[in-house]
């Protein structure tokens, strides 16, 4: 079984899905929670991240056909996403969400805390910073260059690590933040908001470029 293929997966997720440049993001949105909580969050956005890129890995095709989606509107889709979460980042907007959602869920148990504010962070950490058209896009590509159910299984076992490797560095989080310090953090948060932007126009256009190669008559030009 040739290893080469499967070195580039690994690189190209790694660099895609970036777990340390996202950190600022967790750390702000997990910001006053209880460490038990924290915990809960870690590993149900692990399993999220485990799931989902599994599901695409091997269905992913599939699943766009059904819907009639291209990967070209997925990026696009995706990249609104980012953009959206990017400028409220850089205005500030994610820190008031998550000091009202800490209000709203003092009463709960570490595991309900964790499931509630699980759900408040499927959009942006889970969808589409983690699991989003870029990453999606990479294990569906790479999929389809599989040459054998070994590196089939090798890939799987890839993303299994990343999403371990990602459990990980969330489970450190709050050591991080508390590194970085309030300003720290509230300034690497706005940094990572622009590049979010920036990451989704890129992905707009990557989308809009795909979609609009064919409609260009090459003679015309």
């Amino acid at each position: 079984m040739d290893k080469t293929p499967i070195l580039h997966f690994a690189a190209a997720l790694f660099a895609i899905m970036n777990p340390l440049g996202n950190l600022p993001v967790y750390i702000q949105a997990t910001t006053g929670e209880r460490p038990a909580a924290q915990r809960y969050v870690a590993l149900f956005l692990a399993a999220f991240i485990l799931v989902m890129l599994w599901v695409f890995f091997w269905f992913g095709n599939s699943i766009l056909d059904f819907f009639g989606v291209s990967l070209s509107a997925f990026r696009i889709a995706g990249g609104i996403l980012l953009l959206l979460s990017g400028i409220g980042m850089v205005r500030g907007q994610e820190g008031k969400k998550v000091g009202q959602m800490a209000d709203q869920v003092g009463e709960q148990s570490e595991l309900e805390e964790a499931e509630h504010r699980f759900r408040n962070l499927l959009i942006p950490v889970g969808v589409p910073l983690f699991v989003g058209p870029g990453s999606i896009s990479t294990v569906i590509l790479f999929a389809g260059q599989a040459g054998s159910w070994g590196e089939r299984i090798a890939m799987s076992a890839v993303i299994a690590g990343m999403a371990v490797a990602v459990w990980l560095l969330l489970l450190v989080s709050e050591r991080i933040g508390r590194l970085l310090g309030p300003m720290g953090l509230d300034i690497a948060t706005r940094l990572m908001g622009l590049i979010l932007a920036a990451i989704g126009v890129q992905f707009m256009l990557s989308g809009l470029g795909e979609v609009t190669l064919n409609w260009i008559d090459p003679a015309k030009l």
